[in-house]
Order: structure tokens, then sequence, then C-alpha cells
């Protein structure tokens, strides 16, 4: 799951006969639904903070220093997370203060609709990911190129493809489908392939193959663990 303008965008990889992986996407305006829909998915990957600081100024969690630490150069690509007490202001102005950025103000909507699903008992399956770490696993490296550039998009298409196998042309007829059917104002091609990525690592996590980027404290004030899996 990805969040993007049109609300979720959700991708399911899945296991056909033959252990062939099929891929599918779907956009969704709330999250709950999608829970709903798929009650036996084995894992389901989110790219958004799960597990808050309370209150005070925007400051990164463990597990995001983990995660910047991990992917060196490319740091940048985990952003600090607003505190649980910021989820219900009503503009920028007085967050900027407290240390943080608009791009993650612009989150706060999705972030606020999953601090109010998530419980740690729905957490055992509905984990926070990042797909830049995802894309490392996947090629050893952190990816050197933004995720919008023509340059960035291709080493990360080609990295899936890699990563799927023989069932790598799945990957290509949902680029296809996506293209027809999604309009740029909903959700762009770096939103798919980022969600592709998060798919990757539910499925490796069902395979008892997933990392965890995981500091102390682990758990916030409500019980969620402040933990990211890829």
């Amino acid at each position: 799951m990805d969040g993007c303008r049109a609300g979720w965008l959700a991708v399911r990889l899945a296991e056909a006969a033959g252990g062939r992986l099929t891929l599918d996407y779907a956009l969704h305006p709330r999250f709950a639904p999608i829970l709903e829909q798929h009650p036996d998915a084995g894992a389901i990957a989110v790219d958004m903070p799960i597990g808050l600081h309370e209150s005070g100024r925007a400051r990164m969690r463990p597990c995001d220093h983990i995660a910047r630490q991990r992917l060196g150069k490319r740091a940048c690509c985990v952003f600090i997370p607003p505190t649980r007490a910021m989820l219900c202001a009503e503009s920028y102005a007085p967050l900027r203060a407290l240390g943080l950025s608009v791009q993650a103000y612009h989150l706060i909507p999705r972030i606020r609709e999953l601090d109010a699903l998530l419980t740690p008992d729905l957490q055992a399956r509905v984990w926070e990911a990042h797909p830049e770490l995802s894309f490392l696993a996947m090629t050893g490296a952190p990816i050197a190129y933004p995720k919008r550039t023509e340059a960035g998009q291709a080493v990360r298409m080609d990295a899936l493809r890699r990563a799927l196998g023989e069932s790598g042309d799945a990957l290509a007829s949902l680029l296809t489908a996506f293209r027809q059917a999604v309009a740029p104002t909903h959700a762009g091609i770096d939103d798919l392939l980022d969600a592709c990525a998060l798919a990757w690592s539910a499925l490796r996590h069902t395979r008892g193959e997933s990392e965890l980027c995981l500091g102390d404290p682990a758990y916030d004030a409500r019980g969620l663990q402040m933990a990211i899996r890829y």
C-alpha cells in the first residue's frame, strides 16, 4: 500500500499454481475497506509511518535512524514523521515551528487514518515498510537515482523484474494497464513501482526472509511497534 493523490494505491502479489506470481492493482480512497476486502492477506506492507512519538517537536524514531543508516546517501528518503499530537493540526504554520517538513505535513491525513485504525493485534499483518529499503534488498545497494526521474524508474523496473524472476512479464502487463487507466493526477508510475516493491517485501515476509529496522524504544505509547520491515 502506497499513499497517492487519490488515496491509497494497492498492489497485490499472489502465488498462483506452479509458483508463478500474479500482480494486480487498485486505487482506494480509504484504507479500512482494503482490510475488509482482503481478510486473508498474509502481509500488508504500508509506506506510511506507524507508531509515533506522542508530542513535542518532530523528531526521528529509532527505526528511522536505522533506516537512514542503511540507505546511506539516500537517507533523505526517510522523512521525519509528525507526532501524534500533530495529527489534528488544521494548518502547517504551527507545525513548521515544531520542525515538521511540508512534505510530512501533506501526509498527515493518511497517517491520521492509519493511526486511528491500527491496533497492536492488527499490526501483526499490517506493518510499516519503505520502498527504498525494498529496492535495497533487491539490488544490494541503495538506488542512486530519484524515483521520479526516467533513469530512476528504469533502474527500479529492472530491479523488480529481476526480483520477480520468471514472473517478470506480469510487471510489464501491470504497467501497461496502469498507464492506460490511471490519470497522473490520481497516481504516478513512481507510486506504482513503490507499491510493487512493498508487495515484494510483503511476500518476502511471508517466506520468513524480511529484514527489520527496530530500535529502542520499539513501541509507542499505544503499544504500536515503531519498526520498518522490508
